[in-house]
């Protein structure tokens, strides 16, 4: 009976945490996919990368750039100021992983190092809120599988 109660715990927390999983879980986006943060083959090569991802409020964004390259990005204020490679503020260096914090809006970014914004490296988003209705994009991060692996291990030894 006991090992019984257990099972059913077990399983009961499971449904509960993929319950609040979509909810929890941010999604690591790696700007320009495959490609990674590099000088495009074309103009629009990260206008429709971006284009054909959906953001949320909380996901982060990854600029990795090829093993024996580096570019920088910077955040531009305005559609203006995007258009024209105008980057303000702070200028990260593409080790830095952005997350996407409140409010949802409309966001623009451009790589800082030489031309290289005006030759396609660029790219604006729209950054949803985040809701319990929202469902996770296949990038799904990993990092929670461990952690829904140790709860599991937990409830077997504590109600079994």
């Amino acid at each position: 009976m006991n090992r019984t109660m257990g099972s059913v715990c077990s399983v009961a927390c499971l449904l509960i945490i993929g319950t609040l999983l979509p909810v929890i879980v941010a999604v690591d986006h790696e700007v320009g996919g495959d490609f990674g943060w590099n000088l495009p083959p074309t103009l629009t090569f990260f206008s429709e990368w971006a284009r054909n991802t959906t953001f949320f409020v909380g996901d982060r964004l990854k600029f990795v750039p090829r093993a024996n390259e580096t570019h920088t990005y910077a955040e531009a204020e305005s559609q203006k100021d995007y258009d024209g490679c105008i980057e303000q503020g702070i200028v990260f260096d593409s080790s830095i992983i952005l997350t996407l914090h409140n409010p949802p809006r409309r966001r623009y970014f451009v790589c800082t190092d030489g031309n290289h914004c005006n030759n396609g490296m660029k790219f604006s988003i729209d950054v949803l809120p985040k809701s319990a209705t929202t469902t996770p994009n296949m990038a799904l991060k990993i990092d929670v599988f461990p952690l829904l692996l140790f709860i599991t291990i937990m409830a077997n030894m504590f109600f079994v």
